[in-house]
């Protein structure tokens, strides 16, 4: 059974973001398998090398996609990016400097890292979509009963006699 499986609720609706979430949910299974496999410390280090090399990837992604469509909490989600990823980075150093240090609170801490990440601060995002795209449908709506509203009146006024 996998460490991290990916479920629905995970979901933000942008299928690069969540293909990204899927991903990092793989480099954690694998670097989860590994250490438990007893893989040797050197692959471990590039295993979490991966991790923290897509992270960083996959959070500028991100940060690029809530700027384009003017996230008004992008600059506290970019912190909270940057906490995660030096967390993730000091992870590797330690690693580096002593294979032992890796227990399973480092697994539980990468594992609660990105779950609860995804759920309280991506899914925000999500929101935040949403209400955005049903505030566009709403004006859109309105835009086009009124200029339906305006046709119509154009349609039944009196035509003006001209002498």
């Amino acid at each position: 059974m996998a460490f991290l499986t990916w479920r629905d609720q995970y979901r933000v609706g942008l299928e690069r973001i969540d293909r990204e979430h899927r991903y990092l949910f793989d480099l954690i299974n694998r670097f989860h398998d590994g250490h438990r496999g007893g893989a040797e410390p050197r692959e471990l280090q590039r295993m979490l090398n991966d991790l923290v090399q897509y992270s960083e990837e996959h959070f500028r992604h991100e940060e690029e996609t809530m700027l384009e469509n003017e996230y008004p909490w992008l600059s506290a989600h970019c912190g909270m990016h940057e906490e995660l990823y030096l967390a993730i980075f000091r992870l590797s150093e330690e690693l580096a400097a002593d294979s032992s240090s890796i227990t399973m609170d480092t697994h539980s801490f990468l594992r609660n890292w990105l779950v609860s990440h995804i759920l309280t601060h991506d899914l925000q995002f999500a929101d935040y979509l949403a209400t955005r795209a049903e505030q566009a449908t709403r004006d859109q709506d309105a835009s086009d009963a009124a200029k339906a509203k305006g046709g119509d009146e154009a349609k039944g006024a009196a035509p003006h006699d001209e002498a």
